[in-house]
């Protein structure tokens, strides 16, 4: 099973001769658990790890998704919701009673409502925190410590461009998101020790089912693309390889980081100077 560094001496440099190149993208053997794998991202995510040789257990909160998608890659799944500790510990339990152990977990679980903040309410503020980083602390108290047990892996979270900045219809989502990334470092630095990754990626504007069913003539893909570096939108599925990659041998000295997925907007002017 391919969990973390791929020698037995940590202090002693490997020469390029020494490394195994063709493990370093393959994940053959190891069971992961994806959070939200439905639909969008988690589909997507599911698919790129089951085609690195990944065993998995698919949880959502909708049952003929899950289960269309388990059926069929031949994975496990689970239909529960992690945002609530009976779900997050009954996650924890399917996994530890279908592998041996678990190589890391995926969180793509996410919500945004969206409201100009003067009609915000404290219920909407609730909910977005409640979606976007109670569970993911749920998620770390349950099934990171399994990682950890299991002799080391990966977790990945995914954020979002807006949790590096404000936005006038993500009064929640931004500060949620923003706290889920420090959440990815709490965790690096709690289980790093036993060989436990975390990361975070944060996608910017994308291709995803929402946005697709929003824009039916494709002119807000094209408007909103005009304003990347590569002047696109992305695919879901370049999110998914990213969160594959960190979990593989080949991203095995990243943790406590985010990765920005975002077609360059990040690091633009946006002031246009």
């Amino acid at each position: 099973m391919i969990t973390g560094p791929m020698f037995s001496d940590p202090h002693s440099p490997m020469g390029a001769t020494e490394i195994d190149h063709d493990r370093l993208f393959r994940l053959d053997g190891n069971a992961y658990v994806v959070l939200g794998a439905g639909a969008g991202i988690g589909e997507h995510v599911s698919r790129t790890l089951a085609s690195r040789g990944a065993r998995l257990l698919c949880v959502d909160i909708a049952e003929d998704l899950v289960n269309r998608l388990a059926d069929e890659l031949g994975a496990e799944r689970i239909v529960a919701d992690v945002s609530t500790e009976e779900g997050a510990r009954a996650v924890a339990d399917h996994a530890r009673s279908a592998f041996p152990t678990l190589s890391g977990f995926v969180d793509v679980i996410g919500q945004m409502t969206r409201k100009p903040l003067p009609e915000f309410t404290l219920e909407d503020w609730e909910k977005d925190f409640r979606v976007n980083l109670t569970h993911a602390f749920l998620a770390g108290q349950h099934l990171a410590p399994l990682v950890a047990d299991g002799g080391g892996g990966s977790i990945v979270f995914v954020s979002s461009l807006s949790g590096s900045r404000a936005g006038k219809y993500a009064a929640g989502y931004g500060p949620a998101k923003a706290a889920l990334e420090l959440w990815v470092k709490q965790l690096a630095e709690e289980h790093g020790a036993a060989g436990v990754r975390v990361n975070a990626v944060a996608p910017g504007l994308f291709l995803s089912p929402r946005v697709v069913a929003a824009d039916t003539d494709g002119i807000m893909a094209k408007q909103y693309g005009a304003n990347t570096m590569l002047g696109r939108l992305g695919q879901p599925y370049e999110v998914a390889a990213t969160v594959a990659f960190l979990l593989t041998p080949a991203g095995g000295y990243i943790t406590g980081s985010t990765i920005a997925i975002d077609g360059g907007t990040g690091a633009a002017d946006p002031m246009g100077l």
